[in-house]
């Protein structure tokens, strides 16, 4: 026994460390790469056009919120 109150290892006895396991790639990732956001030319102010996209984006962020994702 050392002074710790262990017993001293032997070269034999230690095992050796093998390589560090990597994680798997998310099959999302590695299949489909991220689309690319749609850019649309905003309408002008006070149009019904804007006036409808704008309802339309705050209805996908309310039923987004009431699925429990945002």
């Amino acid at each position: 026994m050392n002074s710790t109150g262990h017993l001293p290892l032997s070269d034999s006895a230690v095992r050796p460390l093998g390589k560090a396991k990597r994680g798997r790639p998310r099959k999302s990732a590695a299949i489909v790469p991220a689309a690319a956001p749609v850019v649309r030319e905003q309408a002008a102010v006070g149009t019904l056009t804007r006036t409808k996209s704008l309802l339309l984006a705050a209805l996908k962020v309310w039923e987004l919120k009431q699925r429990g994702m945002g």
